[in-house]
């Protein structure tokens, strides 16, 4: 069958996997994911557009299982990004070229967390009102000064994929405990297997493929 219409991947498409139909049968048949992690993909997906060079990540902030906003972290606007600047082929950090060390970061990094854009979109929409008894994915679990941003806007609930750790364990320990108290809810959440490939199966092959005849 000929794209645009009838049939096939959309023009322009390039896919590296080629899907057969088993694979795309086996991916239909598989349960949908749950709302954690059918959120939690949605903030992996999100992290993509980071241009943090250290640590991309994504956020969603949802409110009744309905996404309200999304953000990565990355520099501000008008200010140039980490991912733009240094040595082609190489990973740049601005902070670490001006070696400011770890216990600094939260002053000197260039970009703003993905909680923040999530956070000043929302009010940029006004959306704020709606962030009292949300519910946050985040693929990091957040650094204290998020912590505090969400526990002001009224977030309850707080997801994340990978717990931070960093050369200070002490900071560390004291970022878990300040979000234990400061959220009804501060748990980890993974993909499985099967929701994996499921949502790997999505991206990887044309979505919406037809399996059952046209009728």
């Amino acid at each position: 069958m000929e794209p645009n219409g009838q049939g096939g991947p959309p023009q322009g498409t390039d896919f590296s996997i080629d899907f057969t139909f088993a694979e795309l049968l086996t991916g239909r048949l598989t349960p949908r994911p749950d709302w954690d992690q059918y959120f939690m993909a949605i903030a992996k997906v999100v992290s993509t557009r980071s241009t943090c060079s250290s640590r991309p990540v994504g956020c969603v902030i949802t409110r009744e299982n309905r996404i309200l906003v999304t953000g990565y972290n990355g520099a501000p606007p008008g200010e140039p990004h980490c991912t733009d600047m240094g040595e082609p082929g190489e990973l740049f950090c601005a902070r670490r070229a001006q070696m400011v060390p770890d216990s600094m970061k939260l002053q000197s990094c260039r970009s703003l967390h993905a909680e923040e854009n999530a956070l000043n979109l929302a009010d940029r929409l006004g959306l704020s009102d709606l962030l009292k008894g949300a519910s946050v994915y985040t693929t990091l679990s957040p650094c204290i000064r998020c912590i505090e941003h969400l526990k002001r806007c009224g977030v309850t609930k707080v997801f994340f994929e990978l717990a931070y750790q960093s050369v200070d364990a002490q900071r560390d320990r004291m970022w878990v405990e300040t979000a234990l108290a400061a959220f009804e809810v501060y748990r980890q959440v993974s993909l499985g297997s099967a929701s994996a490939r499921k949502i790997a199966g999505a991206l990887l092959g044309t979505t919406s493929e037809r399996l059952l005849a046209s009728g």
